[in-house]
């Protein structure tokens, strides 16, 4: 899993692979067990008040691209759902 792009590259180009939606999976110090276990927190509600992230539909990416960048929205992070 990758999250966000980076400037520059690397001996891997992280750029390149998001962009052509190319399947990568590494681990730095976690484990599959970990990033259940966080995802499972997460569903539970055991992080708290999430009201910095905003969902919204896929279709409405370039829009929120574009809101973050302006500054026109209050989240700090948008999800984008299928």
């Amino acid at each position: 899993m990758h999250v966000g792009l980076l400037d520059w590259a690397s001996e891997i180009d992280m750029r390149k692979l998001t962009l052509a939606e190319i399947t990568l999976i590494g681990t730095y110090t976690y484990t599959t067990t970990d990033l259940r276990a966080a995802v499972a927190a997460l569903a539970a509600g055991a992080f708290g008040d999430l009201a910095w992230v905003e969902e919204r539909p896929l279709a409405e990416g370039a829009a929120a691209f574009r809101d973050l960048h302006e500054g026109h929205s209050a989240a700090a992070k948008i999800i984008l759902r299928p």
